[in-house]
């Protein structure tokens, strides 16, 4: 009985977790230790819906994870893993005030999250995600109604909010990623330039496994010379467009020089209303790359 109704919310408490974690292995691991929870010390009150306890496990959980992973040194600098979402795009773009699954799963929605604490994570994330009232909020979290408020006002005033995942947005990222892809193929140095804002950011996430830089690379000609280099470090490079976190992303293979190099990654653009390139983060890191199989 208990494990039906925990299924009938697994896809919720992933959804949550995901985001709080900006990890698949890690929301996989709340997600997890909440039906452990269950089965070992399940809610007092048997008659009363599970939800709201379940939801208020998985996010405890998660801000134990963030503040664990933050107060430990990373090797690097820290990216999102990705993920192939199983949300529908709507029709229209939403108002400017909401916050949908399509948004808050996209990539650069994740890293914008980065910037909240915990707590203002969960509580922006259950108020303005998952629709959760100020006082099933404060529930969950332990919080006076208040504090929730406070709180929620600062995550808000703190979050940067990126581009929305449209239609359109997701076309001018594909087109994007294919003249990335072609002026790599062609190892055409001005054709990388030419796709990037001069004020271009490049950056990866290797885990402290694989090697990756510890500050972005700056500015439309150093990141054009970067990858201009990278085909050096591996053999049979193979390239693909895959949708990932709402968005197309790249996902490389390769048969890497030496045991430092990755020999596989995702890599995620920003680009601005004109197509240019904003943002490269790569992701090599094996414990983000799980959701790919």
């Amino acid at each position: 009985m208990l494990t039906e109704a925990f299924e009938a919310h697994r896809r919720l408490l992933w959804s949550l977790s995901y985001r709080m974690t900006g990890c698949v292995a890690d929301a996989e691991d709340v997600v997890q230790e909440t039906y452990l929870r269950a089965l070992e010390r399940p809610p007092k009150d048997t008659a009363a819906p599970l939800k709201p306890w379940l939801v208020a496990v998985a996010v405890n959980l998660a801000k134990d994870l963030l503040r664990r992973r933050r107060s430990q040194t990373y090797p690097g600098i820290w990216l999102p893993g990705p993920a192939p979402l199983e949300v529908e795009a709507p029709a229209v773009a939403p108002p400017q005030e909401c916050f949908d699954l399509l948004e808050s799963g996209s990539y650069a929605f994740l890293v914008a999250l980065e910037k909240l604490t915990p707590q203002q994570r969960a509580v922006f994330l259950l108020r303005e995600v998952f629709d959760h009232s100020v006082q099933e909020a404060a529930a969950a979290l332990g919080l006076s109604e208040a504090n929730v408020k406070v709180v929620l006002h600062r995550a808000k005033k703190a979050l940067q909010r990126p581009a929305y995942p449209s239609k359109a947005q997701r076309e001018l990222t594909q087109r994007a990623l294919m003249a990335f892809q072609q002026a790599l193929a062609q190892q055409d140095l001005a054709a990388l330039e030419a796709l990037f804002a001069p004020e271009v950011k490049a950056c990866g996430d290797g885990g402290g496994v694989y090697a990756a830089g510890k500050a972005p690379i700056v500015g439309a000609a150093a990141v054009a010379r970067f990858f201009a280099g990278l085909p050096k470090l591996g053999a049979d490079l193979r390239l693909e467009l895959q949708e990932l976190n709402g968005l197309p992303a790249q996902v490389g293979t390769w048969t890497p020089a030496n045991a430092q190099v990755a020999p596989r990654w995702t890599l995620h653009l920003d680009v601005d209303g004109e197509g240019r390139i904003l943002w490269l983060r790569a992701v090599a890191a094996p414990r983000k790359l799980t959701a790919l199989g």
